[in-house]
């Protein structure tokens, strides 16, 4: 009996104890950033993570993927409607009128048709944030050859340069833009 008591105590201690504080601490001292979620803040303000979506409603910014759950990182999920539903079909001609009556052309990039299986997906396709730029343009006034650059500029490549695919990261190419409406708002006064 002493020695299953001791038993607990000691591996409750190694594994419920010393294990977490050693993984965080490393965690915290390899990569700061991240461990603390790759907060954003602008003006000593959080304004959202580098890790997950956020919604983008202004026309005057590029747009992540759909979310089933409104964004909110507490339930992720997806809307588990499968590909004979009415409501999925309903959804997805929704968002295909949303993005045709801004002006955008057919056909319209499945991925701002369809929202991530997480519902919190920072990350587009190139493709699928090339596709904005023109309405973004329209809407803002400002080059199309200048949101290309910063597109351009945005793309990360593949993890390793072998794992996945090259994406966009929403929220930082929004910020970039936001900078831009910034300095073309002090060149005009």
């Amino acid at each position: 009996m002493i020695r299953a008591v001791l038993q607990l105590g000691l591996w409750t201690f190694v594994c419920g104890i010393f294990y977490p504080v050693l993984v965080y601490g490393f965690a915290k001292f390899s990569f700061p950033k991240t461990s603390s979620g790759s907060l954003v803040e602008i003006d000593g303000k959080v304004i959202g993570s580098e890790l997950l979506a956020q919604s983008f409603e202004s026309p005057e910014y590029f747009h992540c993927r759909p979310s089933a759950i409104g964004y909110d990182p507490s339930s992720s999920g997806a809307s588990n409607l499968g590909p004979t539903n009415s409501q999925l079909y309903k959804k997805i001609e929704e968002r295909r009128y949303y993005w045709v009556a801004r002006g955008g052309a057919e056909p319209v990039p499945s991925e701002l048709l369809h929202s991530s299986g997480s519902g919190l997906d920072p990350h587009l396709s190139p493709e699928a944030v090339k596709y904005q730029i023109p309405l973004i343009a329209k809407t803002k006034g400002i080059s199309e050859d200048i949101l290309f650059q910063l597109v351009e500029g945005s793309i990360e490549p593949p993890e390793l340069g072998l794992f996945g695919s090259s994406k966009i990261n929403i929220l930082k190419l929004n910020l970039k833009l936001r900078s831009v409406y910034t300095e073309k708002n002090i060149q005009k006064n």
